[in-house]
């Protein structure tokens, strides 16, 4: 289902309110003349160094459109309608960058929860949807071009990138624990970090460490004959 049906009536209200505002704007910056007790008037113009000759009981004024707070009536509105449409399309307004105030990453990630709350929503339907998608080509790769293909035995998962920033040395500090404790294996704790072939790199770390083994070998071996 999309997001745009739930926010329409929203940003249409905002739309109205946007452009009546305008108006008001445009005529307070176009003065209308007032004449009071003034049967018809002639030659009447609004502009610098305008001479109006009018009865001796009569009144003439300016229209002030923004006397009383008017403008400041119409800006709360739209303040209104705004926060509305965040609110209903779970978009904080620190999302598009809004914020008036430093914030830490926990900080943010609070201002953000609802935004985040929607993605995560998102990505479990989606995932579900992406997992099907790759379990049907992999059956018309076997069926049509590579027979000893099984499917089956491929496990098919969604890797999805963070949606705020990250703090990697936190992070790596935290997968060394796990990995020194036996919770996380070294591929899940590339994987978490976000090491986009794990099994590469841990195949790549096994060799480095054997070849660092090998040599440690050889120089305590030459260190011992040395010694004698």
């Amino acid at each position: 289902m999309s997001d745009l049906p739930q926010i329409i009536e929203p940003q249409r209200e905002l739309n109205r309110a946007m452009s009546q505002l305008s108006r008001i704007l445009e005529l307070s910056g176009n003065p209308i003349a007032v004449l009071e007790n003034v049967e018809e008037s002639r030659d009447i113009a609004v502009k610098p160094g305008a001479v109006w000759n009018i009865p001796e009981d009569a009144k003439a004024y300016l229209l002030d459109l923004l006397q009383g707070g008017g403008v400041r009536m119409h800006e709360n509105y739209i303040n209104l309608l705004y926060r509305s449409l965040h609110d209903v399309a779970e978009s904080p307004r620190a999302a598009f960058g809004g914020t008036d105030r430093d914030l830490s990453g926990v900080a943010l990630e609070i201002e953000l929860h609802p935004l985040l709350q929607k993605v995560r929503r998102k990505r479990l339907i989606r995932a579900a949807v992406y997992n099907r998608r790759s379990e049907m080509i992999l059956k018309l790769l076997a069926q049509y071009s590579d027979p000893g293909l099984k499917p089956e035995d491929f496990r098919l998962r969604v890797i999805w990138g963070p949606v705020l920033p990250q703090d990697t040395a936190r992070q790596v500090n935290n997968e060394v624990c796990l990995v020194q404790n036996g919770i996380h294996s070294r591929r899940r704790a590339m994987d978490e970090i976000g090491v986009q072939d794990p099994e590469y790199e841990f195949n790549r770390w096994l060799e480095e460490r054997g070849t660092i083994l090998k040599m440690n070998k050889e120089f305590g071996a030459r260190s011992a004959r040395s010694g004698e």
